[in-house]
């Protein structure tokens, strides 16, 4: 066999051996999250044993004016708890094997491998971060009832640091801001458009330690 057939095979046979896919399933179910609570108190009272309550909790308390019924809560962190962002399934084949990641879309950090068919493999570092602003209203329905009310605005950061077998690098930031009841959508790419929804965890977590 000459030279030139026996490279063009070798090239054809690591071809042929490489193949990946990447794909991504956006939130399978949204529902609008429950953010109002009816409390069978008065409302300075549950005012009273609210604010140091909320305290106790990892939220931040920004500022309060209880002459309005409004208390500014913020938490900043790991999304994974409190928005969906669909998830992401990469599949990748060459010399060193078969790998499969699959991990949720709001996981804080994850290392994985995506193989492009046109242009090699490339290592990803992919880093979520969420910023929650929750601002708390406790209104008087009645002298012996008070509802409150979490609206929340989101904002969820997304950077990622993409690396090719060659060490060369690059690092994609994007950003995407919605309200409760809302989403949010990253921009779109060949696999879909990423989007992101609250879970309702962080207006049930807000609203349980109201009393």
């Amino acid at each position: 066999m000459r030279a030139s057939a026996a490279i063009g095979l070798a090239v054809s046979v690591l071809l042929t051996a490489c193949a990946g896919k990447l794909d991504y399933v956006r939130p399978s179910h949204y529902t609008v999250p429950t953010n109002t609570k009816v409390i069978e108190r008065p409302r300075d009272a549950v005012w009273n044993t609210s604010v140091p309550e909320l305290g106790k909790q990892f939220f931040v308390i920004n500022n309060l004016d209880k002459s309005s019924g409004l208390i500014n809560i913020s938490y900043s962190g790991d999304p994974e708890r409190y928005i969906d962002c669909g998830r992401i399934i990469s599949y990748v084949k060459n010399a060193r094997g078969e790998r499969t990641y699959d991990f949720a879309g709001s996981r804080a950090q994850m290392n994985y491998e995506v193989m492009d068919p046109g242009n090699g493999l490339f290592f990803l570092d992919r880093r979520m971060s969420l910023e929650g602003r929750v601002n708390l209203v406790f209104e008087e329905v009645s002298p012996t009832h008070t509802r409150v009310t979490a609206n929340t605005r989101y904002v969820v950061q997304r950077n990622t640091t993409i690396r090719n077998i060659s060490n060369q690098q690059t690092t994609q930031s994007h950003s995407v801001s919605f309200n409760t009841g809302g989403f949010g959508e990253f921009p779109s790419n060949p696999q879909g458009t990423p989007t992101c929804v609250p879970t309702g965890a962080l207006e049930r977590d807000i609203l349980n330690a109201v009393r």
